[in-house]
Parts: structure tokens; sequence; C-alpha cells
């Protein structure tokens, strides 16, 4: 019997590649998403730090760069809130690439294991009908 060769073999392997491709993409846009929430929360925690104590004198020109600071960094803070939703939906658009990537790759995967459980009984079957067949000449023999 011929060894078992999978005629879509070359498909699948093209879909395993795929899917571990967006696999990488999906690991990669997590940790961009990630870095850019970090970002944000340390923006944040600056913007709230940024604040006079009370009690203390302080030079009108103090006041004065506090208050252009804290603008500033509101604005910095309002475009990393962009970054932020523009990477979450990057993320998810992988993440939604890689879950179909992988349905694809399994529906082939699934094929080709039953292809093989088919090719492994048909081959049990012909050894199983050689074997008869042995056993019937060595029978008509003994005669």
């Amino acid at each position: 019997m011929k060894p078992f060769r999978f005629r879509l073999q070359r498909i699948l392997d093209l879909r395993v590649q795929i899917r571990d491709k967006a696999r990488q993409e999906v690991v990669r846009l997590n940790h961009e998403r990630d870095h850019a929430i970090n970002v944000l929360r340390g923006l944040e925690a600056e913007y709230h730090s940024n604040g006079i104590a009370e009690g203390g004198t302080y030079p009108a020109s103090h006041f004065m760069l506090s208050g252009a600071y804290a603008e500033r960094l509101e604005r910095a803070i309002s475009q990393q809130r962009e970054v932020v939703v523009q990477a979450i939906k990057d993320a998810e658009a992988a993440h939604e690439r890689y879950v179909e990537a992988s349905r694809e790759a399994k529906a082939l995967e699934m094929l080709r294991e039953r292809k093989l459980l088919e090719h492994k009984e048909r081959a049990q079957r012909e050894e199983s009908s050689m074997l008869d067949e042995f056993a019937i000449q060595r029978a008509t023999r003994a005669e």
C-alpha cells in the first residue's frame, strides 16, 4: 500500500503559516496597545501630580509654568487617548484575522486527520484481505 499523502498538504502548510503570522501580529499589536495604555497612565499620573502643594509660598512664574505644563499635559493626554483607541481597534482587528486564519487551518487539519483515518482503515482492510487470501491458499494446498 502506498504511504499516506494528503493532496492539500501545501495549502494546509500555507494556512498554518498564515495563522502563525497572524498570531505574531496579535502579540505585537497587544504589546503596542499595552505600551500606549501605560504611556497614557503615566501622563495622567503626571497631570495629577502637577498640583501646587498647600501652605507654601510660590512666585507667580511658578503658577504660570505649572498652568502651561498642565495645558500641555492635557493635550498630550487627549492625543494619547486617541492613540490608545486606535491601538485597541488594531489589536481587535488582528485578533479577528487570527481567529479566521485559525478556523481555516483547523478545517484543513481536521480534513487531513479524517483522510488519514480513512487511509489507515483501507490499509487495514487490504491487509486483512491479503491474510484471508493467504489462509485460503494454504488451506487448499493442505487438502
